[in-house]
């Protein structure tokens, strides 16, 4: 089970592309298309949490070489995405704060 983890790890890890929060990207959206952007953003937040949780519940064997440390950078990955995300949703919200005062 262990071997097969650390196999998967390259898989599972992904290269995280870690793209800045840019907020003109939302100026073209309308508020329909912002609360639809930010539920999503908002269930990715929730699988990316889930995702970190089952890693952290992992259990490897202490004999394995490197388990622990590979468990710890994808913590700090899934870490990295949440933070990511949530800055994704701060964009947003600012942006519907801005244009979509009566329809919130």
């Amino acid at each position: 089970m262990a071997t097969a983890f650390l196999l998967g790890l390259p898989l599972l890890a992904g290269c995280g592309s870690m793209k800045s929060v840019d907020p003109a990207q939302y100026a073209s959206m309308n508020c329909t298309e912002l609360n639809v952007a930010l539920g999503e953003l908002a269930t990715g937040v929730t699988s990316t949490a889930i995702s970190r949780g089952n890693i952290s519940n992992t259990r490897i064997p202490f004999w394995l070489p490197g388990g622990q440390k590979a468990v710890s950078v994808l913590k700090d990955r899934r870490t990295a995405e949440i933070e990511r995300l949530q800055a994704q949703e701060a964009a947003i919200e600012a942006s519907r704060k801005q244009r979509c005062r009566g329809e919130l």
